[in-house]
């Protein structure tokens, strides 16, 4: 494929998506052979007072998460942030919104979001002891509907073309955490069979199975990876054209050895897992993915020091 031929798939792309007043051809990639986004996963908007239940720790959460989105909002050749799940805080209830709302509107890069559990799972009021409470199935579908209403988005599933790759955003509805439902597998499976000849990637809230190392007890199980596992395994399988698979849900910073391991974060023999935390801390990272036409290169931010980890670059061929 020529330069002007992936540009101006960067451009059909760019024009064909608007999400909830963030318009996709607002930033254009001319003059560059890349297109770069930016995964931010589990903002979890504007803080998580269970984590941090003090109010000086949550103003002091909150300043940091608004200095990343402020970076990233400066990187000039970004052209989408998109956001894989846990974007409020908690409950998904309209105070978080209206933070989000907000939150967002800092950067003129558009956004491509897709739902975690936060975003359906709970009652908006946790119980006396200060626990989430898992929802009735018709409150979750209510909070389903508000998502794609805030977003604007006709379907909580999607893909993309940006020049000769395929994207697929998918997005967890239960019961299960991190679940796909039978229509949205459906959906999956005839989408990746129509693009069989493009090289994929695959956003989506929960890991697949047994990308990271069990570093803690809830690590790789049913509620902590993508949802159900055998039918994902198996469509995957049946899709070599899958390079990666871009997830958050659990907030697996740098710090841990299986952040950024290609033999950790392999799946099914050519598909990489590429894991992105929360910004439900003192110290962020995001990861920044570098489309070109025939390679993606994937960096890894510190937004504490202001500096590239460049231990964790990798090169995936398309």
């Amino acid at each position: 494929m020529k330069r002007r031929e992936f540009l101006k798939g960067l451009g059909l792309f760019i024009g064909a998506m608007y999400v909830g007043g963030w318009n996709l051809d607002r930033v254009q990639a001319d003059g560059k052979d890349y297109f770069r986004f930016v995964v931010v996963s589990d903002a979890h908007l504007p803080v998580k007072t269970n984590k941090h239940p003090g109010k000086s720790e949550q103003e002091r959460i909150i300043k940091r998460k608004i200095a990343t989105i402020d970076e990233i909002g400066s990187w000039t050749d970004v052209g989408a942030v998109v956001l894989t799940g846990d974007i409020v805080a908690e409950t998904a209830v309209q105070k978080e919104y209206d933070f989000i709302k907000s939150y967002f509107d800092r950067i003129r890069q558009p956004i491509i979001p897709v739902t975690g559990n936060h975003e359906f799972r709970y009652l908006d009021e946790k119980s006396s002891a200060g626990k989430l409470v898992v929802s009735t199935p018709e409150i979750q579908r209510v909070k389903l509907e508000k998502f794609k209403s805030f977003w604007g988005l006709s379907s909580l599933w999607y893909s993309k073309d940006i020049g000769g790759w395929h994207m697929v955003f998918l997005s967890t509805e239960g019961p299960l955490p991190v679940e796909l439902g039978t229509e949205q597998l459906e959906w999956f499976k005839t989408d990746l069979k129509m693009n069989a000849d493009k090289p994929t990637l695959v956003f989506f809230h929960g890991p697949l199975m047994d990308t990271l190392l069990s570093y803690k007890k809830k690590i790789n199980t049913p509620r902590t990876a993508a949802m159900p596992a055998d039918e994902i395994e198996r469509i995957l399988g049946e899709n070599r054209q899958v390079r990666l698979w871009i997830s958050g849900h659990t907030h697996t910073p740098p710090t841990n050895e299986s952040f950024a391991d290609n033999d950790i974060n392999a799946f099914n023999g050519h598909v990489t897992d590429i894991h992105n935390t929360d910004l439900d801390r003192d110290r962020n990272w995001t990861n920044s993915f570098y489309v070109y036409k025939d390679h993606i290169d994937v960096r890894t931010w510190d937004h504490l020091e202001h500096k590239w980890i460049t231990q964790f670059d990798r090169t995936f061929k398309a």
